[in-house]
C-alpha cells in the first residue's frame, strides 16, 4: 500500500508539475532547488552503524541501517551522492553518511512536493552537461537544478495532496513498526510457552454469503 501511495504521488507530480519553457502555465516560474532548502551532507563514516540502534542511519544504499546518535532532526529528503543513486525521505531524528545529501525544506508543508520533484528529476540531476551519467553528485548538481513552481505554492491543491500522501505513508510505517515490535516481544514468549493460548476460544466469523433461492 505504501508503494502504491508513493507511485500515486509521483504520478500526480508528473501530471501537474512537469513542464517545459513552452508549456509553463501563466503565473508559474522556474526556481532553483536551493531556494527551498540548503544542500548539506552527512558527516559520519559507515562504522557508526550498529544493529538495533535508536535512530535511522542513511547511507547511499537503498535501505537504511541504525545508530545510537543523531546529527539531524526534522523533515528531510535524503539523496545518495554516488553509487546506486536513490532518493528517500524521513521525518524525525536521524544520522547520515558522509556521501549522502541531506535536504531539509525550510517549510515542512512542501516536503511531499519537493520529494517528488527530486525523485522525478533524479535522472536529470545525475547527468553531466554532455548527457552522460556522472559518477557522483555534487552540491551544485542539486542546488542549481530548476523546477517549475506555481505562483502560490503553499496553497496549491496538488502540493497539499502530495504532502498528505507522504503523511499517510508515515502513519502506516509507524503502525507497521509498532506491530513488528509487538510481534518480536510476543513470539519468543509463545514459542517458549511463557504465554499459554491453549484456552483461548476463537469465535467463528459470521457467514456473510448470500443464498440464492
Amino acid at each position: 500500500m505504501n508503494d502504491y501511495l508513493e507511485q500515486c504521488a509521483l504520478a500526480i507530480y508528473k501530471e501537474k508539475f512537469e513542464y517545459s519553457d513552452e508549456t509553463l502555465p501563466v503565473g508559474w516560474s522556474w526556481h532553483a532547488l536551493s531556494e527551498f532548502f540548503p544542500v548539506k551532507t552527512g558527516k559520519k563514516d559507515a562504522n557508526v552503524a550498529v544493529e538495533g540502534g535508536k535512530y535511522p542511519f542513511f547511507t547511499c544504499s537503498q535501505s537504511s541501517t541504525t545508530t545510537n546518535a543523531y546529527s539531524f532532526e526534522g523533515d528531510a529528503i535524503l539523496v545518495a551522492g554516488n553509487g546506486n543513486f536513490n532518493v528517500k525521505w524521513f521525518r524525525g531524528k536521524f544520522e547520515a553518511y558522509q556521501r549522502t545529501y541531506v535536504l531539509m525544506p525550510e517549510n515542512g508543508e512542501l516536503l511531499g512536493w519537493l520529494y517528488c520533484a527530486v525523485k522525478r528529476n533524479l535522472e536529470f540531476i545525475t547527468q553531466s552537461a554532455r548527457g552522460s551519467v556522472i559518477k557522483f553528485i555534487t552540491k551544485g548538481n542539486i542546488a542549481d537544478y530548476k523546477i517549475a513552481v506555481p505562483q502560490d505554492v503553499l496553497t496549491n491543491e496538488y502540493v497539499k495532496q502530495l504532502n498528505q500522501l507522504l503523511l499517510t505513508v508515515e502513519e502506516s510505517k509507524k503502525e507497521i513498526a509498532a506491530l513488528s515490535a509487538l510481534r518480536d516481544i510476543l513470539l519468543p514468549k509463545l514459542m517458549s510457552g511463557e504465554i499459554d493460548v491453549s484456552n483461548i476460544e476463537l469465535s467463528t466469523p459470521p457467514n456473510n454469503h448470500l443464498s440464492v433461492g
